[in-house]
């Protein structure tokens, strides 16, 4: 087990520091689909994790008298979690108790609509404080919780990470500046006078504004703890900013942060201690009746995964670093879906090749596992050449593209476009107006594809990639792959 202390207020002296009084804090965060248990490589390939265990883990605890956290980021990229739609979260989270929880941007993938169906399920309240639709915290999501262990009074609220580029997927829904939120919610929450303060941030890690934990610990005061999600890690985490200590508990529902939080009989904050928990079959059993509901799931899963969706004559390769076979299929099927001049997709969104021979629901999970949309853009041919040239100059992550074809030269800067022609013999000009279809990661800067937000319109589908990839493949008995010789040209 890892150990990680944060020490508050040394140096109190006669304050009866001896006789204080502790209050344990649990936190999951993360799940990301794994709700079962199974061997896992973390922890020597022990069988680990999931609810059942984690319910059985807090069974065995000495006191009952607890807060247990969520922190949400429930889906991930696992087909477990993504093809139901998270249907397991209510189910099985609501067998644990929960005391208080939050969910993330990436919970509000399929739209707010979605979420709100699976909040409402949950037993336990959920805390977004910095989410507004229509100038109000969207209901049934909170805003704050108190709640009292032992006399002692504990004040939470949520944040979720903002988001800028990409909000035409959640019309009406927008995420407010959460250090401007927090500073309101720890004024309200020491108004009620409160003894201790905790934020279940779902900030995630640091992005282009600076916006994250970090962020958080330093520039608002009366902040005790923070609770991190969002981040994909396995490993979990825990540093001290200031009298902040702020716990990341890893990924993947294999183990549990435990928190002890300790008081003076004033009910002062003296100190934090954090320890990594993992949650071991062999050590805490599992619940039955949390199994039982798990394996059903998994069972319906895994009958999905199976289903053949067409064939290969040969395997289809990807390349992050050229036009692919690969990618010339996926961008055609979402050219064809979207009947607009153009698609593209990133390569770094291709994570393995198709294989020779049938093709699966699984298969193509393994080759495109992200819940990303799909967004028609309207934007100037000049505007278009830019955001073309800056995604061909992304490193390990080349536009894949159908509709048009692309001429480039390279120069002492790095490649730059000289052409790009449609499908149909037209010359792309400065001045004339295109309509592309891209994923909203391509949309919202996609590691290097970051100049189609300067567009004139968006307008989501607010149809999966994933979904139309689907419905292209199954079309098709033998897979066929597009010619990409001549899509990407260079020029001297």
């Amino acid at each position: 087990m890892r150990k990680f202390c944060g020490c508050l207020l040394a140096g109190l002296a006669l304050l009866g520091c001896a006789e204080r009084k502790t209050i344990d804090v649990f936190f999951v965060a993360d799940v990301q689909g794994f709700y079962f248990s199974r061997p896992e490589p973390r922890l020597n390939n022990q069988i680990a994790g999931g609810y059942g265990i984690l319910k059985n883990f807090l069974l065995a605890q000495p006191t009952q008298n607890y807060l247990l956290f969520d922190g949400g980021n429930w889906f991930g990229s696992r087909a477990e979690g993504t093809l139901s739609k998270g249907a397991y979260v209510a189910p099985l989270a609501s067998e644990v108790p929960f005391t208080v929880g939050t969910l993330t941007d990436k919970d509000l993938v399929y739209g707010w609509p979605a979420a709100r169906d699976i909040v409402k399920q949950l037993k336990y309240p959920l805390v977004a404080a910095n989410l507004r639709l229509e100038n109000q915290i969207p209901w049934p999501l909170h805003d704050y919780q108190i709640r009292t262990v032992d006399g002692i009074k504990i004040g939470i609220f949520g944040l979720v990470a903002p988001w800028t580029k990409d909000q035409e997927r959640l019309p009406g829904l927008t995420a407010l500046d959460p250090i401007e939120v927090a500073q309101q919610m720890t004024a309200l929450l020491k108004e009620k006078e409160v003894d201790a303060i905790i934020v279940l941030s779902a900030l995630g890690l640091a992005d282009a504004s600076g916006v994250n934990n970090t962020a958080l610990a330093t520039e608002v005061e009366g902040i005790d703890l923070i609770l991190s999600s969002n981040q994909d890690s396995e490993a979990p985490e825990s540093e001290t900013i200031k009298n902040t200590l702020i716990v990341y508990p890893g990924s993947k529902l294999d183990s549990v942060g435990h928190i002890t939080l300790s008081f003076t009989q004033n009910h002062q904050l003296r100190k934090m201690q954090f320890e990594d928990m993992p949650l071991l079959k062999e050590t805490y059993g599992e619940d039955e009746t949390i199994a039982n509901q798990a394996n059903q799931f998994l069972s319906a899963t895994r009958k999905q995964m199976s289903k053949t969706l067409s064939h290969a004559a040969q395997e289809i390769t990807t390349d992050l670093n050229a036009q692919s076979a690969l990618g010339g299929v996926f961008a055609q099927c979402l050219h064809k879906f979207a009947k607009l001049d153009g698609a593209i997709l990133n390569a770094g969104s291709i994570r393995s090749s198709l294989p020779v021979g049938t093709i699966t629901e699984f298969d193509l999970y393994k080759s495109y596992p992200y819940g990303d949309n799909i967004t028609f853009v309207t934007l100037k041919g000049a505007a278009l050449t830019k955001a073309l040239e800056a995604s061909l100059n992304a490193p390990d992550n080349f536009p894949q593209i159908a509709g048009f074809s692309v001429q480039y030269m390279p120069t002492s800067s790095g490649k730059r476009i000289t052409r790009v022609t449609l499908d149909n013999g037209r010359i792309v000009r400065p001045a004339d107006t295109y309509r592309v279809a891209v994923t909203d990661h391509v949309l919202a800067g996609g590691f290097g594809h970051e100049e189609f937000i300067n567009a004139l319109e968006f307008k989501s589908t607010f149809v999966e990639a994933r979904q139309i990839l689907r419905g292209c493949l199954l079309r098709q008995k033998t897979v066929e792959v597009p010619s990409t010789k001549g899509r990407w040209k260079q020029v001297s």
